[in-house]
């Protein structure tokens, strides 16, 4: 080197050595630094960890509230949602690991070989396990982490929570709180009866429009077009051979098409809580025993469900489980249903308690033949090749698009249509939103002529069209739907000026009807009802007046101050109020205890994470999460 050191092979070695060096250097600054969207504790979390847990919680809403997914999800930022769920896991786990507490890995393996999803006849199969979270676009190592940090925090959580107890007083003082029925006597002030009287001038209404233009505001909205790369459409043409169905059938002949034995049974649950005391134990079988009793007595089974089961998933369905196989339910349950005959009621006993149960119906294991299975086969086989004709198809049209190919164009090359959507905002129940939320979300990231491809309930190819940003229109665009709303907001105002003022002059119970009298109201009354609904019979809807009611020291009593529904005022007087009876307590004891010392519990453990919180150091970077200009500590 020292010898050619000053010849022009050396100095273009040197050359590429430096701009090497320069490139990554650059590069590490640049590209390899990735800004945390928050810290815990000085641990970071990354924009990734977020949007795989957003996707997750995005995937769970989908699966467990179908179509009505969409609606849920257009109220919710589930980027905010996925963060602060991280953070309480980040939290969780260091409060675990300073108690001591782990998950060994014999612990990890018992719950993941309980769970059904993974299991063939009952038992957990390794295959189902690597298919199934494959299938989920889960990588093994990071499914067991989620599933040993999920342990950890339930184990957390019970010792948080067993330190909660309810004494049968207080729980008797609650139920009746909650349970109490009441008589109610009102009159209404309508707004109504004010609105022909209102006439704004052209000043009132511009300052009404001038302090309250926020309510006019029209959101962002956005029209997109799109093509749904439909698996059944696209395989239209597929005919699979004999020997295909075949082969996919003798494949899958264990697992798709041998059916175990299945019975079909309803149970009434009298739960027994793990903690519960001997003698609670004998009064608990001795009432399952005598429910028993009473369904060989020819009693209504459905009747006695909706009066005793403490499973209220069950009970409104009169007890039914509908059909089952092994592996379904708890062992306990299922070894003892499946030795009973059909129209066979027993009383079993699980971990959950005790249960009156009656078999229904017994559907011996079977094997489907070759010509039952061909049309599922038939069908499964076309979606497999419909979703990879989809993805390839979606490849090639995406490169087209960007090329400036029209959708149109590209659609009716595969026999699919265009779909051209209204202006939308982000939540309506219209357009894209309606068809699959993930449309919806990706179209508010896109600026016009942008095109991507993606992935929802099926693959997509969209475009954006068109985006109206959020404004308030010109006064002169709205000035009849602000005239209206002043008129309305007015009149409000002096229906609660009315009420307010003979509310004044009640000054006993006797005094209501004489009031109403003088000002020419007409009183309504109620039958009795129950407190805990939160409706008020001929009015609907009316917590307001429900919670006051509880709190009128005698009987009869006004309520002190006057009640808006609608825009309409009201004034009420309370007639009479009634505690439940003791054998109504006694019915709703076990189940109403039960779910209260959950609720106390779970107030206990919101708060105690509320505190870990309070104590951290937690900061987030609201710009990752589209909520303001500069990070902010919590």
């Amino acid at each position: 080197m020292r010898k050619y050191a000053y010849s022009w092979g050396i100095r273009v070695i040197f050359g590429l050595i430096i701009l090497t060096f320069m490139f990554w250097g650059v590069s590490t600054g640049l590209f390899s630094q990735v800004h945390p969207i928050a810290t815990v504790d000085n641990q970071r979390i990354l924009p990734d960890q977020v949007d795989s847990q957003a996707n997750r919680l995005r995937d769970q809403l989908q699966q467990a509230y179908g179509a009505n997914a969409a609606a849920i999800l257009s109220h919710m930022n589930l980027r905010e949602e996925a963060l602060q769920m991280i953070i309480e896991r980040v939290l969780i786990d260091g409060a675990a690991r300073r108690l001591g507490l782990r998950i060994s890995n014999a612990a990890l393996e018992e719950d993941i070989a309980s769970q059904q999803v993974f299991q063939v006849n009952g038992h957990f199969d390794f295959q189902t396990y690597q298919d199934v979270l494959r299938n989920n676009n889960l990588q093994a190592a990071d499914y067991e982490q989620d599933q040993r940090d999920a342990l950890l925090a339930q184990t957390l959580e019970k010792m948080v929570e067993s330190g909660v107890q309810i004494s049968d007083d207080e729980a008797r003082r609650l139920y009746d709180l909650q349970n109490e029925s009441i008589a109610l006597s009102y009159f209404e002030v309508p707004y109504e009866r004010f609105t022909a009287s209102i006439n704004p001038t052209v000043r009132q209404v511009a300052d009404y429009y001038a302090t309250h233009g926020e309510e006019f505001r029209v959101p962002d909205r956005v029209k997109i077009e799109y093509v749904a790369y439909d698996p059944a459409i696209l395989a239209t043409g597929v005919n699979p051979t004999d020997r295909e169905i075949d082969d996919y059938y003798q494949k899958n002949l264990t697992t798709h098409f041998s059916h175990p034995d299945q019975v079909r049974a309803r149970h009434i649950l009298i739960s027994v809580p793990k903690d519960a005391s001997q003698q609670t134990r004998k009064a608990d079988y001795a009432r399952a025993l005598d429910i028993e009793k009473q369904l060989k007595g020819g009693a209504n089974f459905s009747k006695l469900a909706l009066k005793y089961s403490d499973d209220s998933g069950t009970a409104l369905q009169g007890g039914e489980l509908g059909v089952f196989s092994r592996g379904q339910l708890l062992k306990e349950f299922e070894d003892a249903v499946f030795k009973l005959k059909v129209g066979q009621i027993a009383v079993v006993t699980t971990p959950l308690g005790y249960h009156v149960v009656q078999v229904e119906a017994i559907k011996p294991a079977y094997v489907d033949s070759l010509a039952q299975a061909r049309p599922d086969i038939i069908t499964e086989m076309r979606r497999q090749s419909g979703a990879k004709t989809a993805d390839q198809t979606l490849n090639g049209d995406l490169s087209a698009a960007l090329n400036g190919e029209s959708l149109s164009k590209l659609a009716a090359s595969h026999g699919l249509t265009v779909v051209d959507t209204p202006l939308f905002a982000a939540g309506d129940q219209s357009g894209a939103a309606a068809v699959d939320p993930a449309l919806s979300d990706q179209a508010f990231k896109m600026q016009p002529n942008d095109v991507r491809a993606v992935t929802g309930q099926n693959l997509y190819l969209v475009r954006l069209i068109a985006r109206d940003p959020s404004h308030i229109p010109a006064l002169d665009k709205i000035e009849g739907q602000v005239r209206t709303a002043y008129i309305r907001e007015t009149a409000e105002g002096e229906a609660r000026s009315l009420a307010t003022k003979l509310l004044a002059q009640i000054k006993t119970p006797d005094d209501f009807k004489k009031v109403a009298a003088a000002n020419h109201v007409e009183i309504s009354n109620t039958p009795i009802f129950s407190r805990s609904s939160h409706s008020v019979p001929g009015i609907g809807d009316f917590p307001e007046v429900t919670d006051a009611a509880a709190l009128v020291p005698t009987v009869p009593g006004v309520i002190d101050r006057a009640m808006e529904s609608d825009g309409n005022s009201y004034v009420f007087c309370l007639l009479d109020r009634q505690a439940p009876d003791d054998q109504q307590w006694q019915n709703a004891q076990a189940a109403f205890t039960k779910d209260l010392l959950k609720q106390q519990q779970q107030q206990v453990w919101t708060g105690y994470l509320d505190s870990l919180k309070g104590r951290a150091q937690i900061t987030i970077d609201p710009n990752q999460l589209g909520t303001g200009p500069n990070p902010s500590s919590m």
